[in-house]
């Protein structure tokens, strides 16, 4: 986002409100949890984003979620303007007919230790984002953290996305399929921008897609299709694998089920599942709660992890499936909250972790200097009785 305030608006637009519980959307958590990567922080819980040709405007409060449109491209579709229209694509963007608590009350019964989860995760759903949008921000993913994938992403939308001027500033919208093609030389362009190997990807990405009239349009094609084959479609271009298919599946395609896999998910089943499936039937209260067919196949699962000193394929499908069988068929929605517990960015217990395992790395570096010192003083001491 380049902050200029030229051609604001000469009435700040109004605020709408959506309607929302704060126990079904947490504005912060849900657009900072590595779901989506160009929404800005723009004041005391608003936060701003360059979306549907619009500059949508959101606000969390103590009782809602309030939005509206801060400006658009003249090329904007007229409807679009319209107050209800920006509700109704919010609503769908965020999912709101889903009942985030229902499923947070079905998690839990089955494992109880999602109440407390549910608590500090409050309001944390599924996005249903642009298709192509999330296909390209997700290639950049790979090998890759937050903080670097949004200044990546930042980066593609500034070279070839088109500006937005508001009253909080310019705002770029993401690329078009079309202006990137445009560019005779994508790889190099990218390669510029800090996008390294990855370029590549992109470079072959978008000559496939640039095949298709409407690249949007043929990917939501695959909304209809099954899991598996929507996966099989989105691999087959370049830089996409497993995981970043199932990211694309999940957030874009309504696959509910769709549970990313990589070393983070697997570290979560591993630490937070695999020991009590298998100490089931001892009457922990933190005991899994399944019937005995799914507990067996869970144990299977859980064997396989517990086996594993580090993470496979395998063991990664091992850790999606046992995800999938506690809590489909919203396994993915369920995920996103395991997996935003752990982000530090957005929990105060990590910087914590961090600053303990810097204590003790520095009470090992004393005591390997101690004993440095120690041993040089022997060997002098020697050297002095000789």
């Amino acid at each position: 986002m380049t902050v200029t305030k030229k051609e604001q608006p000469d009435i700040e637009p109004s605020w709408i409100d959506l309607n929302v519980k704060p126990s079904e959307l947490q504005l912060d958590r849900t657009l900072m949890c590595g779901q989506a990567f160009r929404w800005k922080s723009t004041g005391e819980q608003e936060w701003t984003c360059a979306l549907w040709d619009h500059v949508i405007d959101l606000k969390q409060t103590p009782e809602t979620v309030l939005c509206r449109s801060l400006g658009h491209l003249p090329s904007a579709n007229i409807a679009a303007h319209c107050p209800d229209s920006i509700v109704s694509a919010l609503s769908d963007y965020f999912q709101l007919k889903e009942s985030l608590e229902s499923h947070c009350d079905r998690w839990a019964a089955i494992d109880p230790d999602f109440a407390s989860l549910r608590k500090t995760q409050l309001g944390v759903r599924a996005l249903r984002q642009p298709v192509v949008e999330n296909l390209l921000t997700f290639i950049a993913s790979s090998n890759n953290n937050i903080k670097r994938i949004t200044m990546l992403i930042d980066k593609l939308s500034t070279r070839y996305g088109r500006p937005i001027d508001t009253l909080k500033g310019r705002f770029y919208t993401f690329p078009r399929v079309q202006d990137i093609a445009k560019d005779i030389s994508i790889e190099d362009t990218l390669i510029k921008l800090g996008f390294g190997y990855r370029a590549k990807y992109y470079d072959k990405t978008i000559k496939l897609l640039a095949e298709h009239q409407d690249p949007e349009q043929f990917l939501l094609g695959l909304r209809s299709q099954p899991w598996a084959h929507a996966k099989a479609q989105l691999m087959q271009f370049s830089g996409v694998g497993p995981k970043v298919a199932d990211c694309v599946c999940l957030m874009s395609l309504d696959k509910i089920n769709a549970v990313p896999i990589d070393t983070h998910i697997w570290q979560i089943a591993q630490k937070r599942y695999v020991g009590r499936i298998l100490a089931s039937g001892l009457g922990s209260e933190h005991e899994i709660q399944v019937g005995d067919d799914k507990r067996k196949s869970l144990a299977l699962l859980a064997r396989q992890l517990a086996s594993a000193k580090k993470p496979t394929m395998a063991t990664y499908e091992a850790a999606q499936q046992l995800l999938l069988q506690l809590f489909s068929p919203h396994a993915g929605w369920a995920q996103l909250l395991l997996f935003t517990k752990d982000l530090p960015h957005l929990n105060d217990s990590k910087p914590a972790k961090q600053t303990k395992r810097k204590t003790e790395a520095t009470v090992v570096a004393r005591t390997v200097a101690v004993t440095v010192k120690s041993t040089m003083t022997l060997r002098s001491t020697r050297r002095k009785a000789k």
